[in-house]
Protein backbone atom coordinates (compact mmCIF):
# COMPACT_ATOMS: atom_id res chain seq x y z
CA UNK A 1 0.00 0.00 0.00
CA UNK A 2 2.71 2.32 0.56
CA UNK A 3 3.71 2.59 -2.81
CA UNK A 4 0.26 3.68 -3.83
CA UNK A 5 0.91 7.33 -1.65
CA UNK A 6 3.44 8.41 -3.88
CA UNK A 7 1.62 11.45 -5.35
CA UNK A 8 -2.16 12.37 -6.45
CA UNK A 9 -3.89 10.41 -9.22
CA UNK A 10 -6.23 11.59 -11.65
CA UNK A 11 -9.57 10.93 -11.29
CA UNK A 12 -10.73 7.68 -13.24
CA UNK A 13 -6.97 5.75 -12.28
CA UNK A 14 -7.27 2.49 -11.41
CA UNK A 15 -5.77 0.27 -8.87
CA UNK A 16 -5.19 -3.57 -8.56
CA UNK A 17 -4.77 -3.69 -4.34
CA UNK A 18 -3.31 -7.06 -3.46
CA UNK A 19 -4.02 -8.59 -6.36
CA UNK A 20 -8.18 -8.11 -6.14
CA UNK A 21 -10.01 -6.30 -8.88
CA UNK A 22 -9.52 -2.89 -9.83
CA UNK A 23 -11.04 0.14 -8.21
CA UNK A 24 -11.10 3.53 -9.38
CA UNK A 25 -9.04 5.84 -6.97
CA UNK A 26 -11.20 9.19 -6.70
CA UNK A 27 -8.78 12.03 -6.99
CA UNK A 28 -8.04 14.49 -3.73
CA UNK A 29 -10.62 16.79 -3.79
CA UNK A 30 -7.99 19.94 -3.39
CA UNK A 31 -10.75 22.39 -3.13
CA UNK A 32 -12.19 21.49 0.00
CA UNK A 33 -8.45 22.46 1.85
CA UNK A 34 -8.84 23.96 5.16
CA UNK A 35 -8.86 27.17 4.84
CA UNK A 36 -5.93 27.82 7.25
CA UNK A 37 -3.82 25.32 5.78
CA UNK A 38 -4.76 27.07 2.51
CA UNK A 39 -3.81 30.42 3.85
CA UNK A 40 -0.38 29.18 5.27
CA UNK A 41 0.37 27.51 1.89
CA UNK A 42 -0.74 30.94 0.13
CA UNK A 43 1.75 32.41 2.59
CA UNK A 44 4.52 30.30 1.58
CA UNK A 45 3.97 30.50 -2.27
CA UNK A 46 4.36 34.41 -1.71
CA UNK A 47 7.27 34.53 0.34
CA UNK A 48 9.39 32.49 -1.70
CA UNK A 49 7.43 32.64 -5.35
CA UNK A 50 6.47 36.14 -5.46
CA UNK A 51 3.66 38.32 -6.51
CA UNK A 52 2.93 36.46 -9.61
CA UNK A 53 2.74 32.42 -8.35
CA UNK A 54 0.55 33.99 -5.61
CA UNK A 55 -1.79 35.18 -7.89
CA UNK A 56 -1.41 32.18 -9.96
CA UNK A 57 -2.24 30.44 -6.63
CA UNK A 58 -5.46 31.88 -5.98
CA UNK A 59 -6.95 31.29 -9.50
CA UNK A 60 -6.94 27.49 -8.87
CA UNK A 61 -10.26 27.81 -7.82
CA UNK A 62 -12.84 30.10 -5.68
CA UNK A 63 -12.04 28.54 -2.87
CA UNK A 64 -8.17 29.03 -2.69
CA UNK A 65 -8.92 32.31 -3.98
CA UNK A 66 -11.49 33.06 -0.88
CA UNK A 67 -8.85 31.88 1.43
CA UNK A 68 -6.32 34.08 0.16
CA UNK A 69 -6.11 37.66 0.95
CA UNK A 70 -6.62 39.77 -3.15
CA UNK A 71 -3.63 41.66 -3.40
CA UNK A 72 -5.88 44.61 -5.05
CA UNK A 73 -6.14 47.54 -2.29
CA UNK A 74 -3.42 46.97 -0.44
CA UNK A 75 -0.84 45.79 -3.21
CA UNK A 76 1.45 48.93 -2.20
CA UNK A 77 0.62 49.07 1.36
CA UNK A 78 1.80 45.62 1.77
CA UNK A 79 5.81 45.15 0.84
CA UNK A 80 4.82 41.52 0.28
CA UNK A 81 3.31 42.20 -2.62
CA UNK A 82 5.85 44.32 -4.50
CA UNK A 83 7.11 42.77 -7.41
CA UNK A 84 10.77 42.70 -6.79
CA UNK A 85 12.10 40.44 -8.76
CA UNK A 86 9.93 41.41 -12.20
CA UNK A 87 12.01 44.58 -14.26
CA UNK A 88 9.91 46.74 -16.63
CA UNK A 89 10.82 45.75 -20.33
CA UNK A 90 10.77 47.85 -23.09
CA UNK A 91 10.53 46.87 -26.56
CA UNK A 92 13.33 48.94 -27.98
CA UNK A 93 13.43 50.47 -31.38
CA UNK A 94 12.15 53.27 -30.75
CA UNK A 95 8.91 51.50 -28.86
CA UNK A 96 9.39 53.12 -25.50
CA UNK A 97 6.99 52.23 -22.61
CA UNK A 98 3.74 53.65 -23.37
CA UNK A 99 4.04 53.69 -27.60
CA UNK A 100 0.71 53.40 -29.15
CA UNK A 101 2.07 50.10 -30.96
CA UNK A 102 1.88 48.04 -27.80
CA UNK A 103 -1.76 48.72 -27.13
CA UNK A 104 -1.75 50.22 -24.07
CA UNK A 105 0.46 47.07 -22.39
CA UNK A 106 4.39 46.58 -21.44
CA UNK A 107 6.21 43.38 -20.49
CA UNK A 108 7.99 42.68 -17.92
CA UNK A 109 10.76 40.36 -17.26
CA UNK A 110 10.74 37.76 -14.56
CA UNK A 111 14.73 37.77 -13.09
CA UNK A 112 15.14 34.74 -10.99
CA UNK A 113 15.58 31.49 -12.97
CA UNK A 114 12.43 31.40 -14.38
CA UNK A 115 13.22 34.11 -17.18
CA UNK A 116 9.75 34.44 -18.13
CA UNK A 117 7.64 37.39 -19.62
CA UNK A 118 4.15 38.92 -19.05
CA UNK A 119 2.51 41.58 -20.68
CA UNK A 120 0.53 43.09 -18.95
CA UNK A 121 -2.13 46.38 -19.89
CA UNK A 122 -1.00 50.07 -18.48
CA UNK A 123 -3.18 52.49 -19.81
CA UNK A 124 -1.59 54.93 -17.48
CA UNK A 125 1.58 54.62 -19.42
CA UNK A 126 0.43 56.84 -22.35
CA UNK A 127 0.84 59.72 -20.73
CA UNK A 128 3.37 59.21 -17.82
CA UNK A 129 6.95 58.85 -18.08
CA UNK A 130 8.61 56.39 -16.20
CA UNK A 131 11.40 57.65 -13.69
CA UNK A 132 12.41 54.72 -11.96
CA UNK A 133 11.02 50.99 -10.59
CA UNK A 134 11.39 50.55 -6.74
CA UNK A 135 10.55 47.21 -5.80
CA UNK A 136 9.17 46.47 -8.74
CA UNK A 137 7.16 49.40 -8.91
CA UNK A 138 7.37 52.20 -11.30
CA UNK A 139 7.66 55.42 -10.36
CA UNK A 140 5.73 57.96 -12.98
CA UNK A 141 5.13 61.29 -13.62
CA UNK A 142 2.45 62.64 -15.66
CA UNK A 143 3.21 64.62 -18.98
CA UNK A 144 0.06 67.33 -18.02
CA UNK A 145 0.74 68.60 -14.83
CA UNK A 146 4.40 66.73 -13.64
CA UNK A 147 2.88 65.07 -10.80
CA UNK A 148 4.40 61.55 -9.95
CA UNK A 149 2.89 58.66 -9.03
CA UNK A 150 3.70 55.64 -7.52
CA UNK A 151 2.15 52.41 -9.59
CA UNK A 152 1.59 49.26 -8.72
CA UNK A 153 2.16 47.36 -12.53
CA UNK A 154 0.11 43.98 -11.73
CA UNK A 155 -2.88 45.62 -9.66
CA UNK A 156 -2.86 49.32 -11.07
CA UNK A 157 -2.93 50.32 -7.04
CA UNK A 158 -2.06 54.01 -7.34
CA UNK A 159 -0.26 56.57 -4.69
CA UNK A 160 0.11 60.10 -5.30
CA UNK A 161 3.06 62.41 -4.65
CA UNK A 162 3.90 66.14 -5.18
CA UNK A 163 4.58 67.26 -8.73
CA UNK A 164 8.46 68.24 -10.36
CA UNK A 165 7.74 71.39 -11.05
CA UNK A 166 7.20 71.75 -6.65
CA UNK A 167 10.14 70.04 -6.50
CA UNK A 168 12.26 72.00 -8.87
CA UNK A 169 10.93 75.09 -7.51
CA UNK A 170 12.08 74.03 -3.56
CA UNK A 171 14.99 73.35 -5.24
CA UNK A 172 16.00 76.63 -6.86
CA UNK A 173 15.03 78.27 -4.02
CA UNK A 174 17.29 76.08 -1.48
CA UNK A 175 20.22 76.72 -4.02
CA UNK A 176 19.72 80.10 -4.75
CA UNK A 177 18.38 83.17 -3.22
CA UNK A 178 16.00 84.56 -6.19
CA UNK A 179 16.38 88.17 -7.28
CA UNK A 180 13.47 90.44 -8.80
CA UNK A 181 15.16 93.47 -10.11
CA UNK A 182 14.94 93.39 -13.68
CA UNK A 183 13.84 91.22 -16.81
CA UNK A 184 16.98 88.95 -16.98
CA UNK A 185 16.74 87.81 -13.61
CA UNK A 186 13.34 86.44 -14.56
CA UNK A 187 15.00 84.38 -17.62
CA UNK A 188 17.58 83.72 -15.45
CA UNK A 189 15.23 82.24 -12.90
CA UNK A 190 13.27 80.53 -15.54
CA UNK A 191 16.06 78.96 -17.04
CA UNK A 192 17.14 78.04 -13.74
CA UNK A 193 14.23 76.35 -12.38
CA UNK A 194 14.11 74.46 -15.84
CA UNK A 195 17.50 73.27 -15.19
CA UNK A 196 16.27 71.85 -11.92
CA UNK A 197 13.08 69.95 -13.50
CA UNK A 198 15.49 68.24 -16.03
CA UNK A 199 18.33 67.39 -13.25
CA UNK A 200 15.37 66.07 -10.49
CA UNK A 201 14.23 63.54 -12.86
CA UNK A 202 18.35 62.10 -12.46
CA UNK A 203 16.77 59.83 -9.59
CA UNK A 204 16.97 56.67 -7.71
CA UNK A 205 14.05 56.22 -5.37
CA UNK A 206 13.43 53.85 -2.75
CA UNK A 207 9.80 53.14 -0.90
CA UNK A 208 9.16 52.89 2.31
CA UNK A 209 6.02 51.50 4.46
CA UNK A 210 5.64 52.62 8.05
CA UNK A 211 4.07 50.66 10.71
CA UNK A 212 0.81 52.84 10.36
CA UNK A 213 0.87 52.35 6.77
CA UNK A 214 1.99 55.51 5.32
CA UNK A 215 3.87 55.45 1.81
CA UNK A 216 6.77 57.19 1.92
CA UNK A 217 9.16 57.71 -1.34
CA UNK A 218 13.09 59.27 -0.68
CA UNK A 219 14.36 60.71 -3.90
CA UNK A 220 18.59 60.11 -4.27
CA UNK A 221 18.65 63.18 -6.78
CA UNK A 222 22.44 62.26 -8.57
CA UNK A 223 22.84 65.54 -10.45
CA UNK A 224 21.66 67.59 -7.46
CA UNK A 225 23.37 65.98 -4.64
CA UNK A 226 20.72 66.04 -2.05
CA UNK A 227 17.50 64.08 -1.20
CA UNK A 228 13.77 64.39 -1.16
CA UNK A 229 11.14 62.65 0.33
CA UNK A 230 7.38 62.62 0.66
CA UNK A 231 4.58 60.43 2.02
CA UNK A 232 1.45 60.01 -0.16
CA UNK A 233 -0.84 63.20 -0.18
CA UNK A 234 1.49 65.57 1.04
CA UNK A 235 1.81 68.84 -0.82
CA UNK A 236 5.02 69.73 -1.59
CA UNK A 237 8.42 67.42 -1.05
CA UNK A 238 10.91 67.71 1.76
CA UNK A 239 14.65 68.13 0.79
CA UNK A 240 17.67 67.29 2.33
CA UNK A 241 19.38 70.41 4.60
CA UNK A 242 22.25 68.08 3.92
CA UNK A 243 24.28 68.50 0.82
CA UNK A 244 26.81 65.31 -0.80
CA UNK A 245 29.28 65.49 -3.43
CA UNK A 246 28.62 61.73 -4.94
CA UNK A 247 25.20 60.71 -5.16
CA UNK A 248 25.51 58.38 -8.21
CA UNK A 249 26.35 55.11 -6.77
CA UNK A 250 22.75 54.18 -4.49
CA UNK A 251 21.27 51.00 -3.71
CA UNK A 252 17.57 51.28 -2.48
CA UNK A 253 17.49 48.32 -0.33
CA UNK A 254 14.42 47.90 2.52
CA UNK A 255 13.15 51.27 2.19
CA UNK A 256 16.39 52.77 2.80
CA UNK A 257 19.46 54.00 0.42
CA UNK A 258 22.71 52.81 0.85
CA UNK A 259 25.78 54.98 -1.47
CA UNK A 260 29.04 54.24 -2.02
CA UNK A 261 31.58 57.67 -1.89
CA UNK A 262 35.20 57.50 -2.18
CA UNK A 263 37.59 60.09 -1.10
CA UNK A 264 41.50 59.91 -0.43
CA UNK A 265 42.39 56.73 -1.14
CA UNK A 266 38.75 55.13 1.38
CA UNK A 267 35.71 53.98 0.15
CA UNK A 268 32.68 54.97 2.49
CA UNK A 269 29.57 52.74 2.30
CA UNK A 270 26.81 55.56 3.68
CA UNK A 271 23.29 54.26 4.83
CA UNK A 272 20.27 56.97 4.84
CA UNK A 273 17.42 56.10 6.21
CA UNK A 274 13.76 57.19 5.49
CA UNK A 275 12.99 60.22 7.94
CA UNK A 276 11.25 58.93 11.46
CA UNK A 277 7.85 59.33 12.06
CA UNK A 278 6.39 62.10 14.06
CA UNK A 279 3.98 61.81 16.55
CA UNK A 280 0.02 63.60 15.76
CA UNK A 281 -1.01 64.85 19.03
CA UNK A 282 -4.68 65.18 18.79
CA UNK A 283 -6.16 69.01 18.04
CA UNK A 284 -3.07 69.84 16.11
CA UNK A 285 -4.13 70.54 12.22
CA UNK A 286 -1.15 68.17 10.92
CA UNK A 287 2.13 66.57 12.20
CA UNK A 288 4.90 68.64 11.85
CA UNK A 289 7.07 67.45 9.01
CA UNK A 290 10.17 65.18 10.16
CA UNK A 291 13.66 66.15 9.09
CA UNK A 292 15.89 63.85 6.97
CA UNK A 293 18.79 62.11 9.37
CA UNK A 294 21.74 62.90 7.48
CA UNK A 295 23.75 60.05 6.19
CA UNK A 296 25.50 57.60 8.26
CA UNK A 297 28.77 55.98 7.82
CA UNK A 298 28.68 52.20 7.61
CA UNK A 299 31.73 50.90 6.35
CA UNK A 300 35.02 52.30 5.62
CA UNK A 301 38.41 50.60 3.50
CA UNK A 302 40.64 51.28 1.59
CA UNK A 303 41.19 51.16 -2.07
CA UNK A 304 43.50 48.02 -1.19
CA UNK A 305 40.93 46.36 -0.38
CA UNK A 306 38.63 47.36 -3.01
CA UNK A 307 39.05 49.88 -5.72
CA UNK A 308 35.58 51.98 -7.35
CA UNK A 309 33.06 49.77 -5.84
CA UNK A 310 29.30 48.93 -6.98
CA UNK A 311 26.15 47.92 -4.73
CA UNK A 312 24.72 44.99 -5.70
CA UNK A 313 21.29 42.88 -3.86
CA UNK A 314 22.03 39.08 -3.78
CA UNK A 315 19.40 37.15 -2.24
CA UNK A 316 18.64 39.53 0.23
CA UNK A 317 21.93 40.35 0.84
CA UNK A 318 24.23 43.27 -0.47
CA UNK A 319 27.59 42.73 -2.18
CA UNK A 320 30.13 45.15 -3.03
CA UNK A 321 31.48 44.58 -6.57
CA UNK A 322 35.02 46.41 -7.64
CA UNK A 323 38.24 45.89 -8.88
CA UNK A 324 41.42 45.02 -6.69
CA UNK A 325 43.38 48.09 -7.87
CA UNK A 326 43.76 50.76 -10.22
CA UNK A 327 45.37 48.13 -12.90
CA UNK A 328 41.23 46.99 -13.00
CA UNK A 329 42.79 43.60 -14.00
CA UNK A 330 40.19 41.45 -11.07
CA UNK A 331 36.91 42.00 -10.28
CA UNK A 332 36.52 41.24 -6.21
CA UNK A 333 33.17 40.59 -4.46
CA UNK A 334 32.96 41.45 -0.76
CA UNK A 335 30.03 40.74 1.81
CA UNK A 336 28.68 43.64 3.09
CA UNK A 337 28.28 42.16 6.40
CA UNK A 338 31.51 40.98 6.36
CA UNK A 339 32.73 44.25 6.35
CA UNK A 340 30.69 45.62 9.08
CA UNK A 341 31.91 43.12 11.52
CA UNK A 342 35.69 44.04 10.26
CA UNK A 343 36.19 40.50 7.54
CA UNK A 344 37.49 41.34 4.63
CA UNK A 345 36.79 37.26 2.39
CA UNK A 346 36.44 37.53 -0.72
CA UNK A 347 33.56 35.81 -2.52
CA UNK A 348 34.70 33.41 -4.98
CA UNK A 349 31.11 31.85 -5.73
CA UNK A 350 27.72 33.51 -6.68
CA UNK A 351 26.46 29.81 -7.89
CA UNK A 352 24.23 30.56 -10.94
CA UNK A 353 23.66 34.19 -10.91
CA UNK A 354 25.46 36.81 -12.78
CA UNK A 355 25.79 40.35 -11.40
CA UNK A 356 25.23 43.30 -13.61
CA UNK A 357 27.75 45.98 -12.13
CA UNK A 358 26.75 49.92 -13.35
CA UNK A 359 24.28 52.91 -12.76
CA UNK A 360 21.78 50.55 -12.30
CA UNK A 361 23.12 47.00 -10.69
CA UNK A 362 21.39 43.97 -11.25
CA UNK A 363 21.50 40.41 -10.15
CA UNK A 364 19.74 37.70 -12.57
CA UNK A 365 20.03 33.52 -13.12
CA UNK A 366 22.66 32.71 -15.91
CA UNK A 367 19.19 30.04 -16.61
CA UNK A 368 18.53 32.72 -19.47
CA UNK A 369 21.82 34.04 -20.13
CA UNK A 370 23.64 30.83 -21.80
CA UNK A 371 26.24 32.86 -23.64
CA UNK A 372 27.43 34.02 -19.86
CA UNK A 373 27.29 31.51 -17.76
CA UNK A 374 26.77 31.12 -13.82
CA UNK A 375 29.51 32.89 -11.59
CA UNK A 376 29.92 35.54 -13.71
CA UNK A 377 30.19 39.97 -13.34
CA UNK A 378 28.97 41.72 -16.32
CA UNK A 379 30.49 45.41 -16.65
CA UNK A 380 32.22 47.81 -18.59
CA UNK A 381 35.70 47.27 -18.08
CA UNK A 382 36.98 50.36 -16.94
CA UNK A 383 40.55 50.00 -18.01
CA UNK A 384 39.99 48.80 -21.26
CA UNK A 385 36.25 50.42 -22.13
CA UNK A 386 34.16 47.13 -23.27
CA UNK A 387 31.44 45.67 -21.67
CA UNK A 388 33.15 42.64 -20.30
CA UNK A 389 32.25 39.78 -18.02
CA UNK A 390 34.68 38.55 -15.71
CA UNK A 391 34.24 34.21 -14.24
CA UNK A 392 34.74 34.39 -10.48
CA UNK A 393 35.99 30.99 -11.17
CA UNK A 394 38.91 31.11 -13.26
CA UNK A 395 39.61 34.68 -12.99
CA UNK A 396 39.38 35.65 -16.63
CA UNK A 397 38.16 38.32 -18.79
CA UNK A 398 36.29 37.88 -21.94
CA UNK A 399 33.72 40.35 -24.32
CA UNK A 400 30.09 40.15 -23.07
CA UNK A 401 28.66 40.45 -26.21
CA UNK A 402 29.99 40.75 -30.21
CA UNK A 403 29.33 44.72 -30.39
CA UNK A 404 30.64 47.57 -28.69
CA UNK A 405 26.90 49.27 -27.25
CA UNK A 406 28.68 52.80 -26.11
CA UNK A 407 30.14 53.10 -29.54
CA UNK A 408 28.16 51.56 -31.82
CA UNK A 409 24.65 50.32 -31.98
CA UNK A 410 24.28 46.57 -31.92
CA UNK A 411 23.26 44.20 -34.48
CA UNK A 412 19.47 43.28 -34.63
CA UNK A 413 18.14 40.94 -33.52
CA UNK A 414 19.42 42.91 -30.31
CA UNK A 415 20.55 39.93 -27.33
CA UNK A 416 19.56 40.28 -23.66
CA UNK A 417 22.42 41.77 -22.40
CA UNK A 418 22.53 44.40 -25.15
CA UNK A 419 18.72 45.27 -24.04
CA UNK A 420 19.37 45.37 -20.18
CA UNK A 421 22.65 47.72 -21.07
CA UNK A 422 20.46 49.94 -23.94
CA UNK A 423 17.14 50.03 -23.55
CA UNK A 424 16.40 48.81 -20.19
CA UNK A 425 18.68 52.32 -18.85
CA UNK A 426 16.76 54.91 -18.32
CA UNK A 427 19.63 57.41 -19.87
CA UNK A 428 19.02 55.71 -23.09
CA UNK A 429 15.11 56.82 -22.61
CA UNK A 430 15.30 60.61 -23.67
CA UNK A 431 17.13 60.51 -27.14
CA UNK A 432 19.69 58.27 -29.41
CA UNK A 433 23.33 59.54 -28.18
CA UNK A 434 24.71 58.65 -31.74
CA UNK A 435 22.10 60.75 -33.64
CA UNK A 436 21.12 57.60 -35.85
CA UNK A 437 17.03 57.17 -35.90
CA UNK A 438 17.53 52.78 -36.32
CA UNK A 439 19.58 52.59 -33.37
CA UNK A 440 17.43 50.25 -30.92
CA UNK A 441 17.50 52.17 -28.10
CA UNK A 442 16.34 55.60 -30.25
CA UNK A 443 13.22 57.04 -27.82
CA UNK A 444 13.57 60.63 -28.82
CA UNK A 445 11.28 60.80 -31.85
CA UNK A 446 7.89 60.23 -29.87
CA UNK A 447 8.56 60.93 -26.10
CA UNK A 448 10.59 64.12 -25.93
CA UNK A 449 11.64 63.90 -22.08
CA UNK A 450 14.47 65.94 -22.70
CA UNK A 451 13.22 68.97 -22.95
CA UNK A 452 13.59 71.00 -19.67
CA UNK A 453 9.91 71.08 -19.07
CA UNK A 454 8.64 67.60 -20.93
CA UNK A 455 5.23 67.27 -22.25
CA UNK A 456 3.62 70.69 -20.15
CA UNK A 457 2.07 73.21 -22.49
CA UNK A 458 2.19 76.46 -23.03
CA UNK A 459 -0.93 76.90 -20.46
CA UNK A 460 0.73 74.87 -17.88
CA UNK A 461 4.29 76.49 -17.98
CA UNK A 462 2.46 80.36 -17.46
CA UNK A 463 0.30 78.69 -14.52
CA UNK A 464 4.05 77.30 -12.80
CA UNK A 465 5.51 80.72 -13.48
CA UNK A 466 2.30 82.40 -11.96
CA UNK A 467 2.10 80.26 -9.14
CA UNK A 468 5.59 80.21 -7.65
CA UNK A 469 7.00 83.69 -9.05
CA UNK A 470 6.77 86.78 -6.92
CA UNK A 471 5.23 90.04 -8.34
CA UNK A 472 8.27 91.79 -10.63
CA UNK A 473 7.74 95.41 -11.45
CA UNK A 474 8.57 95.86 -14.75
Amino acid sequence: MAAFAAGPLRQGVSLRVDGGDRKAAPAPDWASLHVDLTQLIAARVLATGGFVDYVRFRAVCPQWRAAAASPRGRALLDPRFHPRCWMLFPEGFGRFPGHRADGGHARFFDLSAAGAFIRVPLPELKNHCVLDSPDGLLLLQRDADTAVRLLHPFTRDVAEFPDMSRLAHQLHHLEYELTVDSPYNFNNWLYSASRYLHQARKLCAAVNITATGAITVMLALHSIGRVAFASAGDAEWTISSWKMNQLDRVLPYQGKLYVVNWEDGLTHVLLIDPPPPVPWCEGEESPSVPALPPPKTIVTCSSDEIHLPWLVELDSEILLVGYNDSSFSRILVLKFADLVSGRTMPVTSIDNHVLFAGARSLCVSSSWLPSIGGNSVVCFHAGENYLAQYDLSTGTWSPACDAHVMLNPPPRPCGLIHHIYTCCDRQFWPEDPFGRQDCPYNLSRIKRTTHPFGRVSLVNLLLFVHLHLPVVAL
